[in-house]
Protein backbone atom coordinates (compact mmCIF):
# COMPACT_ATOMS: atom_id res chain seq x y z
CA UNK A 1 0.00 0.00 0.00
CA UNK A 2 0.89 3.62 0.38
CA UNK A 3 0.01 7.03 1.32
CA UNK A 4 -1.76 8.17 -1.38
CA UNK A 5 -5.11 9.11 -1.25
CA UNK A 6 -8.35 8.22 -4.12
CA UNK A 7 -5.40 7.85 -6.53
CA UNK A 8 -3.63 10.96 -6.33
CA UNK A 9 -0.45 10.68 -8.54
CA UNK A 10 0.98 13.80 -7.12
CA UNK A 11 3.09 13.01 -3.58
CA UNK A 12 2.81 15.07 -0.38
CA UNK A 13 5.73 15.72 1.63
CA UNK A 14 5.06 16.93 4.85
CA UNK A 15 7.50 18.31 7.74
CA UNK A 16 7.81 16.93 10.97
CA UNK A 17 8.79 18.96 14.25
CA UNK A 18 6.59 19.46 17.61
CA UNK A 19 3.20 19.75 16.23
CA UNK A 20 3.74 16.37 14.63
CA UNK A 21 6.16 13.71 15.89
CA UNK A 22 3.54 12.03 18.58
CA UNK A 23 3.12 8.44 16.93
CA UNK A 24 -0.59 8.97 17.02
CA UNK A 25 -0.04 11.84 14.72
CA UNK A 26 1.73 10.48 12.52
CA UNK A 27 -0.05 7.49 11.92
CA UNK A 28 -3.46 10.28 11.30
CA UNK A 29 -0.78 12.19 8.83
CA UNK A 30 -0.27 8.73 6.99
CA UNK A 31 -3.80 8.40 6.59
CA UNK A 32 -4.44 11.92 5.39
CA UNK A 33 -2.11 11.46 3.01
CA UNK A 34 1.46 11.67 3.36
CA UNK A 35 3.85 9.69 1.11
CA UNK A 36 7.36 10.96 2.76
CA UNK A 37 8.40 12.83 5.97
CA UNK A 38 10.65 15.53 6.21
CA UNK A 39 13.13 15.82 8.68
CA UNK A 40 15.15 19.20 9.24
CA UNK A 41 18.52 18.42 10.93
CA UNK A 42 19.07 22.63 11.54
CA UNK A 43 16.27 22.06 14.43
CA UNK A 44 17.40 18.67 16.51
CA UNK A 45 20.20 17.21 17.81
CA UNK A 46 21.30 13.85 16.89
CA UNK A 47 19.83 11.92 19.82
CA UNK A 48 16.85 13.58 19.42
CA UNK A 49 16.41 12.44 15.60
CA UNK A 50 16.73 8.80 16.61
CA UNK A 51 13.72 9.36 18.35
CA UNK A 52 11.81 10.98 15.46
CA UNK A 53 12.86 8.21 13.18
CA UNK A 54 11.80 5.41 15.24
CA UNK A 55 8.69 7.57 16.00
CA UNK A 56 7.88 7.89 12.14
CA UNK A 57 8.76 4.24 11.41
CA UNK A 58 6.29 3.07 14.08
CA UNK A 59 3.47 4.83 12.74
CA UNK A 60 4.54 3.97 9.43
CA UNK A 61 4.81 -0.03 10.89
CA UNK A 62 0.98 0.86 12.27
CA UNK A 63 -0.68 1.86 8.91
CA UNK A 64 1.16 -0.75 6.68
CA UNK A 65 1.91 2.23 3.98
CA UNK A 66 4.89 2.53 2.10
CA UNK A 67 6.34 6.09 3.14
CA UNK A 68 9.52 7.52 2.47
CA UNK A 69 11.91 9.52 4.94
CA UNK A 70 13.75 12.59 3.67
CA UNK A 71 16.38 13.66 5.96
CA UNK A 72 17.19 17.90 5.01
CA UNK A 73 21.23 18.38 6.01
CA UNK A 74 21.19 22.26 7.29
CA UNK A 75 23.88 23.52 5.39
CA UNK A 76 26.19 26.70 5.87
CA UNK A 77 23.59 29.69 6.58
CA UNK A 78 24.78 32.82 8.37
CA UNK A 79 22.15 33.68 10.95
CA UNK A 80 21.68 36.81 13.43
CA UNK A 81 21.99 36.29 17.20
CA UNK A 82 19.70 34.93 19.64
CA UNK A 83 16.81 36.38 21.35
CA UNK A 84 14.32 34.69 24.33
CA UNK A 85 12.17 32.13 22.85
CA UNK A 86 8.94 34.44 21.42
CA UNK A 87 10.95 37.91 21.71
CA UNK A 88 11.30 39.57 18.43
CA UNK A 89 12.86 43.25 17.71
CA UNK A 90 11.23 45.96 15.47
CA UNK A 91 13.55 47.41 12.64
CA UNK A 92 11.55 51.09 11.47
CA UNK A 93 11.60 51.98 8.00
CA UNK A 94 14.35 54.92 7.59
CA UNK A 95 16.47 53.80 10.86
CA UNK A 96 19.83 52.75 11.21
CA UNK A 97 21.24 50.14 11.92
CA UNK A 98 24.79 48.57 12.80
CA UNK A 99 25.70 45.01 12.48
CA UNK A 100 28.62 43.24 13.46
CA UNK A 101 30.12 39.52 13.76
CA UNK A 102 29.22 37.72 16.97
CA UNK A 103 26.61 35.86 18.91
CA UNK A 104 25.55 38.77 21.09
CA UNK A 105 21.85 38.94 21.87
CA UNK A 106 20.25 41.35 19.13
CA UNK A 107 18.89 45.36 20.04
CA UNK A 108 16.93 47.17 17.76
CA UNK A 109 20.21 49.17 17.06
CA UNK A 110 22.85 46.50 16.68
CA UNK A 111 22.55 43.65 15.36
CA UNK A 112 25.06 40.26 15.30
CA UNK A 113 25.99 37.95 12.43
CA UNK A 114 27.20 34.54 13.66
CA UNK A 115 29.60 34.28 10.65
CA UNK A 116 32.63 36.56 10.78
CA UNK A 117 33.53 36.74 7.05
CA UNK A 118 29.93 37.79 5.93
CA UNK A 119 30.42 41.25 7.98
CA UNK A 120 33.87 41.40 7.04
CA UNK A 121 32.92 40.96 2.75
CA UNK A 122 30.05 43.96 3.41
CA UNK A 123 30.20 47.01 1.23
CA UNK A 124 28.55 49.94 0.49
CA UNK A 125 25.76 49.72 -1.67
CA UNK A 126 25.18 45.83 -0.80
CA UNK A 127 21.72 45.20 -0.33
CA UNK A 128 21.26 42.15 3.36
CA UNK A 129 18.20 40.57 3.56
CA UNK A 130 16.87 38.47 6.62
CA UNK A 131 14.07 36.53 7.72
CA UNK A 132 13.54 34.74 4.30
CA UNK A 133 14.02 38.51 2.90
CA UNK A 134 11.15 39.67 4.75
CA UNK A 135 13.20 42.77 6.46
CA UNK A 136 15.62 44.47 3.99
CA UNK A 137 19.09 46.51 4.55
CA UNK A 138 21.22 48.37 2.67
CA UNK A 139 24.74 48.99 3.39
CA UNK A 140 25.79 52.58 3.92
CA UNK A 141 29.19 52.49 5.42
CA UNK A 142 31.55 49.35 6.59
CA UNK A 143 34.70 48.99 7.50
CA UNK A 144 34.83 45.28 7.62
CA UNK A 145 34.92 44.81 11.21
CA UNK A 146 30.80 46.40 11.20
CA UNK A 147 28.73 48.00 8.84
CA UNK A 148 26.16 50.89 9.60
CA UNK A 149 22.90 50.40 7.22
CA UNK A 150 19.51 52.35 6.40
CA UNK A 151 16.30 49.99 6.70
CA UNK A 152 14.30 49.80 3.97
CA UNK A 153 11.98 47.29 4.64
CA UNK A 154 11.28 47.15 8.25
CA UNK A 155 9.18 44.64 10.44
CA UNK A 156 9.72 42.75 13.73
CA UNK A 157 13.39 39.88 13.55
CA UNK A 158 13.50 37.09 15.96
CA UNK A 159 16.36 35.19 17.14
CA UNK A 160 18.57 33.33 15.21
CA UNK A 161 16.88 34.43 11.88
CA UNK A 162 18.96 33.26 8.52
CA UNK A 163 20.76 36.18 6.63
CA UNK A 164 21.25 37.00 2.96
CA UNK A 165 23.38 39.14 0.64
CA UNK A 166 22.58 38.26 -2.69
CA UNK A 167 25.23 38.55 -5.10
CA UNK A 168 27.99 38.20 -2.57
CA UNK A 169 30.76 36.24 -3.83
CA UNK A 170 30.32 32.41 -3.25
CA UNK A 171 33.16 30.50 -1.57
CA UNK A 172 33.89 27.04 -2.54
CA UNK A 173 31.06 24.45 -1.10
CA UNK A 174 32.49 22.65 1.72
CA UNK A 175 31.06 20.17 4.02
CA UNK A 176 31.10 21.33 7.89
CA UNK A 177 31.53 18.93 10.56
CA UNK A 178 27.69 18.79 11.32
CA UNK A 179 26.88 18.16 7.54
CA UNK A 180 29.14 15.20 7.84
CA UNK A 181 27.67 14.13 10.71
CA UNK A 182 24.33 14.50 9.23
CA UNK A 183 25.31 12.11 6.26
CA UNK A 184 26.54 9.67 8.57
CA UNK A 185 23.50 9.56 10.90
CA UNK A 186 21.74 9.38 7.55
CA UNK A 187 23.89 6.59 6.09
CA UNK A 188 23.35 4.44 9.80
CA UNK A 189 20.02 5.42 9.76
CA UNK A 190 18.93 3.81 6.34
CA UNK A 191 16.67 6.76 5.73
CA UNK A 192 15.49 6.74 2.13
CA UNK A 193 16.39 10.82 0.57
CA UNK A 194 19.19 13.04 1.68
CA UNK A 195 18.56 17.45 0.90
CA UNK A 196 21.50 18.68 0.39
CA UNK A 197 20.78 22.54 0.92
CA UNK A 198 23.02 25.56 -0.80
CA UNK A 199 23.89 23.47 -4.13
CA UNK A 200 25.82 25.57 -6.57
CA UNK A 201 27.14 23.05 -8.99
CA UNK A 202 27.30 19.26 -9.55
CA UNK A 203 30.52 18.79 -7.61
CA UNK A 204 28.56 19.76 -4.61
CA UNK A 205 26.37 16.69 -5.03
CA UNK A 206 29.13 14.29 -6.33
CA UNK A 207 30.79 15.69 -2.11
CA UNK A 208 27.80 14.89 -0.73
CA UNK A 209 27.64 11.45 -2.31
CA UNK A 210 31.18 10.30 -1.68
CA UNK A 211 30.73 11.52 1.79
CA UNK A 212 27.47 9.29 1.98
CA UNK A 213 29.20 6.13 0.49
CA UNK A 214 32.13 6.29 3.11
CA UNK A 215 29.24 4.95 5.68
CA UNK A 216 27.59 2.83 3.11
CA UNK A 217 24.24 4.97 2.84
CA UNK A 218 21.66 4.11 0.20
CA UNK A 219 19.99 7.38 0.32
CA UNK A 220 19.00 8.82 -2.97
CA UNK A 221 20.11 12.70 -3.25
CA UNK A 222 18.03 15.47 -3.67
CA UNK A 223 19.92 19.11 -5.01
CA UNK A 224 18.17 21.39 -3.09
CA UNK A 225 17.81 24.44 -5.70
CA UNK A 226 18.38 27.57 -3.52
CA UNK A 227 20.77 29.52 -5.05
CA UNK A 228 21.14 31.68 -8.78
CA UNK A 229 24.32 29.28 -9.45
CA UNK A 230 22.40 26.22 -9.52
CA UNK A 231 19.99 27.72 -11.65
CA UNK A 232 22.45 28.34 -13.95
CA UNK A 233 23.80 24.78 -14.08
CA UNK A 234 20.75 22.91 -13.64
CA UNK A 235 21.07 20.52 -16.38
CA UNK A 236 24.51 19.34 -14.33
CA UNK A 237 23.17 19.48 -11.10
CA UNK A 238 20.25 17.43 -12.32
CA UNK A 239 22.28 14.67 -13.83
CA UNK A 240 24.93 14.64 -10.68
CA UNK A 241 21.55 14.69 -8.41
CA UNK A 242 18.82 12.17 -7.95
CA UNK A 243 15.78 14.33 -7.22
CA UNK A 244 15.55 18.05 -7.41
CA UNK A 245 13.83 20.41 -5.04
CA UNK A 246 12.31 23.87 -6.25
CA UNK A 247 13.09 25.71 -2.23
CA UNK A 248 11.63 28.75 -2.90
CA UNK A 249 12.11 30.48 0.06
CA UNK A 250 15.75 30.85 0.06
CA UNK A 251 15.40 31.04 -4.02
CA UNK A 252 13.34 33.94 -3.57
CA UNK A 253 15.38 35.68 -1.52
CA UNK A 254 18.46 35.31 -4.15
CA UNK A 255 15.80 36.26 -7.41
CA UNK A 256 13.46 39.14 -7.74
CA UNK A 257 10.43 37.48 -6.89
CA UNK A 258 8.97 37.89 -10.41
CA UNK A 259 11.57 35.60 -11.38
CA UNK A 260 10.44 32.68 -9.13
CA UNK A 261 7.19 31.54 -10.71
CA UNK A 262 9.74 30.96 -14.04
CA UNK A 263 12.47 29.14 -12.23
CA UNK A 264 9.75 26.78 -10.60
CA UNK A 265 8.87 25.96 -14.04
CA UNK A 266 12.28 25.42 -15.51
CA UNK A 267 13.61 23.72 -12.73
CA UNK A 268 10.45 20.88 -13.32
CA UNK A 269 11.02 20.88 -16.74
CA UNK A 270 14.71 19.67 -16.26
CA UNK A 271 13.95 17.14 -13.42
CA UNK A 272 11.19 15.66 -16.14
CA UNK A 273 14.14 15.85 -18.90
CA UNK A 274 16.50 13.79 -16.94
CA UNK A 275 13.90 11.15 -15.17
CA UNK A 276 14.42 13.31 -11.70
CA UNK A 277 11.18 13.78 -9.67
CA UNK A 278 11.13 17.43 -8.06
CA UNK A 279 9.67 18.77 -4.87
CA UNK A 280 8.03 21.98 -5.00
CA UNK A 281 8.32 23.69 -1.50
CA UNK A 282 8.07 26.66 0.61
CA UNK A 283 4.92 28.84 1.98
CA UNK A 284 2.32 26.09 0.18
CA UNK A 285 -0.56 26.60 2.23
CA UNK A 286 1.08 28.81 4.96
CA UNK A 287 -1.68 30.75 6.12
CA UNK A 288 -2.41 27.08 7.78
CA UNK A 289 0.21 27.47 10.34
CA UNK A 290 -2.42 29.53 12.24
CA UNK A 291 -5.84 28.91 10.32
CA UNK A 292 -7.97 25.67 9.39
CA UNK A 293 -8.16 26.73 5.47
CA UNK A 294 -5.70 28.45 2.87
CA UNK A 295 -6.29 31.55 1.07
CA UNK A 296 -7.57 31.49 -2.26
CA UNK A 297 -3.78 32.23 -3.24
CA UNK A 298 -2.08 28.79 -1.95
CA UNK A 299 -4.83 27.00 -2.96
CA UNK A 300 -3.91 28.25 -6.90
CA UNK A 301 -0.38 27.45 -5.40
CA UNK A 302 -0.75 24.11 -5.20
CA UNK A 303 -2.96 24.09 -8.15
CA UNK A 304 -0.10 25.34 -10.15
CA UNK A 305 2.96 22.72 -9.08
CA UNK A 306 0.51 19.87 -10.01
CA UNK A 307 -0.13 21.57 -13.53
CA UNK A 308 3.41 22.54 -14.09
CA UNK A 309 4.12 18.66 -13.50
CA UNK A 310 5.71 18.61 -9.67
CA UNK A 311 6.38 15.12 -8.45
CA UNK A 312 5.46 16.50 -5.26
CA UNK A 313 4.51 19.57 -3.12
CA UNK A 314 6.14 19.83 0.42
CA UNK A 315 4.56 21.46 3.81
CA UNK A 316 7.15 22.95 6.11
CA UNK A 317 5.82 24.69 9.07
CA UNK A 318 2.20 23.77 8.02
CA UNK A 319 3.01 20.39 9.43
CA UNK A 320 5.97 21.32 11.66
CA UNK A 321 4.98 23.77 13.98
CA UNK A 322 1.56 24.67 13.08
CA UNK A 323 -1.44 24.55 14.60
CA UNK A 324 -3.29 22.67 12.44
CA UNK A 325 -1.15 19.86 10.74
CA UNK A 326 -3.68 17.34 9.76
CA UNK A 327 -5.99 19.82 8.65
CA UNK A 328 -3.11 21.25 6.21
CA UNK A 329 -2.38 17.61 4.59
CA UNK A 330 -5.97 16.91 4.10
CA UNK A 331 -6.42 20.32 2.08
CA UNK A 332 -3.43 19.61 0.45
CA UNK A 333 -4.51 16.49 -0.81
CA UNK A 334 -7.71 17.74 -1.28
CA UNK A 335 -6.37 20.42 -3.97
CA UNK A 336 -4.05 17.83 -5.58
CA UNK A 337 -6.82 15.60 -5.79
CA UNK A 338 -9.42 17.62 -7.87
CA UNK A 339 -6.62 18.96 -10.09
CA UNK A 340 -5.65 15.76 -11.19
CA UNK A 341 -9.59 14.35 -11.57
CA UNK A 342 -10.16 17.27 -13.97
CA UNK A 343 -6.70 17.45 -16.31
CA UNK A 344 -5.09 15.05 -17.54
CA UNK A 345 -1.42 14.42 -16.50
CA UNK A 346 1.11 17.12 -17.39
CA UNK A 347 3.54 15.80 -20.00
CA UNK A 348 5.76 17.68 -21.97
CA UNK A 349 6.26 16.73 -25.49
CA UNK A 350 8.59 14.58 -26.64
CA UNK A 351 11.22 16.19 -28.04
CA UNK A 352 14.70 13.95 -26.86
CA UNK A 353 14.61 10.40 -28.07
CA UNK A 354 15.29 7.35 -24.98
CA UNK A 355 18.83 7.20 -24.43
CA UNK A 356 18.64 3.84 -22.98
CA UNK A 357 16.92 0.30 -23.16
CA UNK A 358 14.94 1.53 -20.35
CA UNK A 359 13.77 4.16 -21.09
CA UNK A 360 12.71 3.11 -24.53
CA UNK A 361 10.68 0.91 -23.18
CA UNK A 362 9.37 3.47 -20.23
CA UNK A 363 8.40 5.55 -23.60
CA UNK A 364 6.86 2.03 -25.51
CA UNK A 365 4.97 1.17 -22.61
CA UNK A 366 3.15 5.19 -22.60
CA UNK A 367 2.92 4.78 -25.90
CA UNK A 368 0.68 1.86 -25.69
CA UNK A 369 -1.38 2.91 -23.28
CA UNK A 370 -2.13 5.94 -25.27
CA UNK A 371 -3.09 4.61 -28.08
CA UNK A 372 -5.21 1.51 -27.11
CA UNK A 373 -8.02 1.32 -24.00
CA UNK A 374 -7.37 -1.96 -23.75
CA UNK A 375 -4.85 -1.46 -20.90
CA UNK A 376 -5.54 -0.94 -17.66
CA UNK A 377 -2.08 -0.62 -15.61
CA UNK A 378 1.29 -0.58 -15.77
CA UNK A 379 2.94 -3.05 -13.36
CA UNK A 380 6.46 -2.58 -13.00
CA UNK A 381 9.43 -5.07 -11.87
CA UNK A 382 12.02 -3.28 -9.81
CA UNK A 383 14.88 -4.27 -7.35
CA UNK A 384 16.43 -0.58 -7.55
CA UNK A 385 13.50 1.41 -8.66
CA UNK A 386 14.92 2.45 -12.01
CA UNK A 387 12.68 1.27 -13.96
CA UNK A 388 9.14 2.62 -12.34
CA UNK A 389 10.93 5.72 -12.27
CA UNK A 390 11.43 5.68 -16.03
CA UNK A 391 7.83 4.56 -16.26
CA UNK A 392 6.81 7.59 -14.19
CA UNK A 393 8.70 9.93 -16.23
CA UNK A 394 6.26 9.37 -19.10
CA UNK A 395 3.20 10.18 -16.99
CA UNK A 396 0.82 7.37 -18.26
CA UNK A 397 -2.88 8.05 -17.56
CA UNK A 398 -3.35 4.35 -16.35
CA UNK A 399 -1.99 3.18 -12.14
CA UNK A 400 1.62 2.68 -11.86
CA UNK A 401 2.32 -0.36 -9.47
CA UNK A 402 5.82 -1.45 -8.72
CA UNK A 403 6.66 -5.10 -7.54
CA UNK A 404 10.00 -5.38 -5.41
CA UNK A 405 11.43 -7.31 -3.08
CA UNK A 406 12.83 -4.35 -0.84
CA UNK A 407 10.93 -1.97 1.28
CA UNK A 408 13.75 0.22 1.69
CA UNK A 409 12.81 1.02 -2.44
CA UNK A 410 8.87 0.59 -1.98
CA UNK A 411 9.40 3.73 0.22
CA UNK A 412 12.05 5.63 -1.84
CA UNK A 413 9.41 4.95 -4.64
CA UNK A 414 6.76 7.11 -2.35
CA UNK A 415 8.49 10.29 -3.95
CA UNK A 416 7.94 9.44 -7.28
CA UNK A 417 4.85 10.51 -9.27
CA UNK A 418 2.15 7.93 -9.66
CA UNK A 419 3.79 4.94 -8.32
CA UNK A 420 2.28 2.56 -5.71
CA UNK A 421 4.50 0.11 -4.35
CA UNK A 422 4.11 -4.08 -3.45
CA UNK A 423 6.58 -5.74 -1.24
CA UNK A 424 7.01 -9.53 -2.31
CA UNK A 425 9.51 -12.20 -2.40
CA UNK A 426 10.17 -12.86 -6.20
CA UNK A 427 9.46 -15.92 -7.67
CA UNK A 428 12.49 -17.71 -9.48
CA UNK A 429 11.54 -18.00 -12.74
CA UNK A 430 9.89 -15.87 -15.69
CA UNK A 431 6.38 -17.19 -15.76
CA UNK A 432 6.36 -17.65 -12.04
CA UNK A 433 6.91 -13.98 -12.32
CA UNK A 434 4.32 -13.13 -14.37
CA UNK A 435 1.71 -15.22 -12.32
CA UNK A 436 2.92 -13.39 -9.20
CA UNK A 437 2.26 -9.91 -10.84
CA UNK A 438 -0.65 -11.01 -11.79
CA UNK A 439 -1.92 -12.33 -8.41
CA UNK A 440 -0.30 -9.06 -6.82
CA UNK A 441 -2.51 -6.66 -8.93
CA UNK A 442 -5.54 -8.39 -8.02
CA UNK A 443 -4.99 -8.68 -4.13
CA UNK A 444 -4.08 -4.52 -3.97
CA UNK A 445 -7.40 -4.30 -5.68
CA UNK A 446 -5.50 -2.65 -8.93
CA UNK A 447 -7.02 -5.41 -11.76
CA UNK A 448 -9.60 -7.82 -11.90
CA UNK A 449 -9.41 -11.17 -14.02
CA UNK A 450 -9.81 -9.92 -17.60
CA UNK A 451 -8.13 -6.66 -17.47
CA UNK A 452 -5.01 -6.54 -19.12
CA UNK A 453 -1.24 -5.38 -17.77
CA UNK A 454 1.48 -4.13 -19.23
CA UNK A 455 4.65 -5.80 -17.39
CA UNK A 456 7.99 -3.83 -17.20
CA UNK A 457 11.25 -5.13 -16.27
CA UNK A 458 14.02 -7.76 -16.25
CA UNK A 459 13.00 -11.03 -17.13
CA UNK A 460 16.68 -12.41 -18.12
CA UNK A 461 18.35 -11.21 -15.33
CA UNK A 462 15.72 -10.86 -13.12
CA UNK A 463 17.62 -11.13 -10.20
CA UNK A 464 19.92 -8.58 -10.69
CA UNK A 465 18.86 -4.80 -10.49
CA UNK A 466 19.52 -2.32 -13.69
CA UNK A 467 18.84 -4.82 -16.25
CA UNK A 468 15.03 -3.52 -17.65
CA UNK A 469 14.92 -5.65 -20.56
CA UNK A 470 11.31 -6.68 -21.09
CA UNK A 471 7.77 -5.23 -22.19
CA UNK A 472 5.16 -7.70 -21.81
CA UNK A 473 1.15 -7.33 -22.64
CA UNK A 474 -0.55 -9.62 -20.45
CA UNK A 475 -3.56 -10.86 -19.56
CA UNK A 476 -4.87 -11.07 -15.77
CA UNK A 477 -6.07 -14.08 -14.91
CA UNK A 478 -7.34 -15.68 -11.09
Amino acid sequence: MTGESSGRKTKIVATVGPASWDVTILKQLILSGVDVFRVNAAHNSIEARWRIVESIREAIAATGHHVGILQDLAGVKPRTGPLPDGDSIRLRRDASVTLIAGSDQLTPEVITIDEEEVVHRLRPGQRVLMADGLLELVVQEADGTSAKCHVVRGGYLRGRQGVTVPGAPVDQRVLSEDECRDIRFAAEADIEYLGMSFVTKAADVDMVRSELQRYGGRCKIIAKIERAEALESIDAVAQAADALMVARGDLGVQLPPEDVPLAQKRIIQVGHKFGRPVITATQMLESMIYQPVPTRAETSDVANAVLDGTDAVMLSAETATGDYPLEAVAMMDRIVSAIERSLPPHREPDTEEPTTIASTIARAAFDITQRSSLVNVIGVLTRSGFSAREVARERPEVPIIAMTNDAFIANQLALVWGVKSIVVDYASGTEELMAQMSSELIKAGEARPGDHALIVGSLVYHNEPGHTDALHLRRISD
